[in-house]
């Protein structure tokens, strides 16, 4: 997989907010903000692109539903994005286990 930026952060985040339910484009980037206290705020510059992109490839679908006599797109997760979101998940470990072990060098040779 080897994706080393900002993209590959919010399509894993996208996917598990979609393991819960089908959600709205707003309510993806509202419910990352609130679960992260508003570190995490994904613009919307940033979520469609990234939704465009898992729709393409499969990992997502979309729905159109009217609101309020407004045309809201809700997305799922598909039986394809699962195994995607697992290895984005085992990768984002690896990389979080080894970025420990690197802050972890400062402890190991004090001050010098």
């Amino acid at each position: 997989m080897a994706k080393k930026n900002i993209y590959f952060k919010f399509e894993m985040l996208i996917l598990v907010i979609l393991t819960t339910k089908d959600c709205y484009g707003y309510e993806i980037t509202t419910k990352i903000r609130e679960l992260s206290d508003g570190i995490i705020d994904i613009k919307e510059g940033s979520l469609y692109p990234t939704l465009y992109k898992m729709l393409d490839k499969g990992y997502i679908s979309s729905n159109e539903v009217i609101v309020n006599r407004k045309i809201r797109v809700y997305y799922h997760l598909e039986e394809s994005g699962i195994p995607y979101l697992e290895a984005m998940i085992e990768e984002y470990h690896q990389w979080e286990n080894k970025i420990q072990v690197i802050l972890n060098i400062k402890g190991e040779h004090g001050d010098e």
